[in-house]
């Protein structure tokens, strides 16, 4: 014989029903989300002083290359004054001292007392002011003290001022 029939069980809960809790929700532990915070904003803070002390140094070095690229085209002015190569030299000046300084000028003014030795004072050089100090030796005139004022012209650097 067969056994009476039973209670049928219920049909299993189709897509989208909510199941409950497998386990209830526990309490959330603060310390670990003030452990990220202060991490995350140490490394803020580290960020933030690298970008200024790598700033810092990035301003140092250029004017350090801004005073070796002045002092340069005052080193091959009084280089060429030195070899009575005026051509050269005046192609150093812009193109004011240019009109006022022909080659003619040079000839007249070195040719009695030419440039016989020259010290360019790169330490001494004023970024700021673009101005650039060299000590000149000159026949029969002895040393004497010469600061150049300097233009940027498009791309490069030329004296501007100081020749006469």
């Amino acid at each position: 014989m067969m056994p009476p029939p039973t209670e049928v069980p219920a049909p299993p809960p189709g897509p989208g029903v909510v199941t409950p809790f497998a386990a209830p929700p526990r309490d959330r532990d603060m310390r670990g989300l003030w452990i990220g915070l202060g991490v995350g904003g140490l490394v803020l803070a580290l960020c933030c002083v690298g970008g200024a002390l790598g700033g810092g140094f990035l301003l140092t070095g250029l004017e350090g290359v801004a005073r070796s690229q002045l002092a340069s085209v005052v080193d091959d002015y009084l280089t060429a004054l030195r070899a009575a190569d005026y051509a050269t030299a005046r192609g150093q000046l812009c193109p004011e001292q240019q009109r006022t300084h022909t080659v003619a000028w040079y000839e007249r003014e070195y040719s009695r007392s030419e440039v016989t030795a020259f010290t360019v004072q790169e330490d001494r050089v004023d970024v700021n002011l673009l101005q650039v100090p060299a000590e000149v030796t000159r026949r029969g005139q002895g040393e004497s003290l010469m600061t150049f004022t300097m233009l940027q012209q498009t791309t490069r650097w030329v004296i501007c001022g100081g020749v006469d």
